[in-house]
């Protein structure tokens, strides 16, 4: 497998860009913040290099975009939560591909990405073990069905 590390800079804007993405009250938690970023960083190991240089400068582009955008002069993972929040807003309204894109792009890997964490699916409602009980109420199901056609 090939050797890949996010830069210490490069980590801390997948944490501030994930904290905005799911922020919500009480969350995410800082556990789930660096269960994350160590997702992401294991995703982009065995990517090919054009497609993990693509995602490393769209991740580039949205530390430089409170600059770009004239909201702040500071770098996203160093803005307040709100402020990263007008920001994403801005570029999910955004026509210029250039904004939209990798927010597309983060918003999708983030989430698949996120959303598979055991605090999240329980927090979903998610039943965990539970969810194979389908297979014994089908099988019920199935025989009922069976034994009323006969």
């Amino acid at each position: 497998m090939p050797s890949f590390a996010f830069s210490e800079s490069q980590r801390a804007v997948v944490r501030a860009l994930g904290e905005a993405l799911f922020h919500h009250e009480g969350g995410p938690t800082p556990g789930q913040l660096d269960t994350l970023v160590a997702d992401v960083e294991a995703h982009l190991r065995p990517v090919s290099r054009p497609q993990r240089a693509a995602l490393l400068l769209a991740l580039a582009l949205v530390k430089w975009l409170p600059v770009l955008l004239w909201v702040a002069a500071d770098t996203f993972d160093r803005v307040s939560v709100p402020k990263r929040l007008r920001i994403l807003e801005r570029m999910d309204r955004s026509r210029v591909l250039l904004l939209l894109m990798p927010l597309v792009a983060f918003k999708t890997l983030f989430a698949m990405l996120f959303f598979e964490q055991p605090a999240e699916l329980r927090a979903m409602g998610y039943p965990g073990d539970d969810r194979k009980r389908w297979r014994v109420l089908a099988a019920k199901t199935g025989a009922d069905a069976k034994g009323r056609a006969a």
